[in-house]
């Protein structure tokens, strides 16, 4: 049997409480080591549990789906913890890896945000990676990593792109200059510049000011647990129907 830790929605904690007796679990807390985290709630539980504990990445964790949007999900199909708890002792799981960017401290699973600091007037900024660099205009940046493509990107007509690519996917929120559009780039990093104050917002949790934005792909991903198939398409058209 494993170490186990627990993350949980606050109104869930009933549920928490109950698995940290019956499995001798603990709350998720980066001074212990755990060889499995188990998420009680959606996405968001998940996308906050790694804003506070970025160790959640050193272990595997299982996604109970318990939320209002379950991309992230361990399983399909709904499953109780006495299953799921069951099937890891067993070994019965999968494991898939899902990239992560880095800006400073902060570590997204799905995106960066930038937004000019004074709201209500476009961002100017200049762009560079790998490939090359560009300027222009617009309500805002999004870089995303290509899970995270299928969430805040959509909105602005961004592409959905499969979770396996090694790329990271920029989009721009109502742009001013016409020639932008969403880019999907096989990128190392990603510099942002921009003319005004502007603020960058991670995982839409925490935000950072400052007028130059180096985002990287992490050399650390989530891993997360998967009980049968991992229908990635069939997620992506659940998570556009949720927002």
């Amino acid at each position: 049997m494993g170490v186990y830790a627990v993350f949980y929605r606050p109104d869930l904690k009933p549920l928490a409480e109950d698995f940290m007796r019956r499995y001798g679990a603990v709350e998720l807390d980066c001074r212990g080591s755990y060889s499995h985290v188990f998420i009680l709630g959606g996405d968001g539980t998940l996308l906050e549990a790694l804003r506070r504990h970025p160790c959640l990445l050193d272990a595997v964790v299982v996604h109970m789906g318990l939320g209002r949007v379950n991309f992230y999900r361990s399983s399909d199909a709904p499953l109780s913890i006495e299953e799921a708890v069951g099937r890891v002792e067993r070994g019965d799981y999968g494991v898939l890896e899902f990239s992560t960017l880095v800006y400073g401290d902060c570590t997204a699973l799905n995106e960066f945000s930038i937004y000019r600091r004074e709201m209500g007037r476009l961002l100017s900024f200049r762009l560079e990676s790998d490939g090359g660099e560009l300027e222009g205009r617009a309500d805002g940046v999004i870089v995303s990593t290509p899970h995270g493509a299928s969430g805040y990107v959509v909105s602005t007509f961004g592409p959905v792109v499969d979770f396996r690519a090694e790329v990271v996917v920029i989009s721009f929120i109502a742009p001013f200059t016409l020639y932008l559009r969403p880019l999907v780039l096989s990128a190392g990093r990603v510099l942002v510049e921009t003319s005004e104050d502007a603020v960058l917002v991670c995982d839409g949790r925490e935000s950072r000011p400052g007028r130059r934005f180096e985002i990287r792909r992490g050399d650390r991903r989530l891993r997360l647990a998967v009980f049968g198939e991992f229908r990635f398409l069939n997620r992506v058209l659940e998570r556009l129907r949720s927002i």
